[in-house]
């Protein structure tokens, strides 16, 4: 190898090796930084309970203007669908978000009937469902957790004889 570019090959690895021990070199000035977190591929689980719902629910509404939905779910769209029959509009949203299940459930219970919805009835465990009537249509809200997200799949259909 010529003179030359033997000091040009030794100069760029010096400059590379400074380069790489110079970061570590900030903390002998007296000052220590924390190190830093090693950054991962898979999604942490949440560090406290996932939160509750506010006390006085705010709703939103997609595709559905009677049906309201708390804002701290987002929709779904890869596995939600609409299609309108006369003037009703049928489907299914599906919404998640990270919050407590109780309190999505408790502000369906409370929003629904502001929207004129009937309860019908439903049930409470690991599983959800909540059911609402009005003359015309039904309304079949399913709830239920996984790892990171509560999930909430609102079924829209007509009543029996409302086409």
């Amino acid at each position: 190898m010529s003179h030359p570019k033997r000091h040009q090959l030794l100069g760029l690895t010096a400059a590379l090796l400074v380069l790489t021990f110079l970061p570590g070199c900030s903390s002998w000035g007296g000052r220590s930084s924390p190190p830093p977190n090693p950054v991962s591929q898979q999604p942490q689980p949440p560090a406290s309970p996932a939160p509750t719902l506010s006390a006085t629910p705010r709703p939103q509404f997609y595709d559905f203007p009677d049906i309201p939905t708390p804002t701290e779910l987002s929709l779904v769209s890869k596995e939600s669908y609409t299609f309108q029959v006369g003037n009703l509009k049928s489907g299914l949203l599906t919404l998640r978000g990270r919050v407590d299940l109780n309190s999505v459930i408790n502000f369906f219970q409370m929003a629904m009937p502001r929207e004129n919805w009937k309860s019908k009835g439903g049930f409470r465990h690991r599983r959800s469902i909540l059911i609402y009537e009005k003359p015309e249509k039904t309304c079949i809200i399913r709830l239920h957790e996984e790892l990171y997200y509560t999930y909430a799949e609102i079924y829209l259909a007509p009543a029996a004889g409302g086409i």
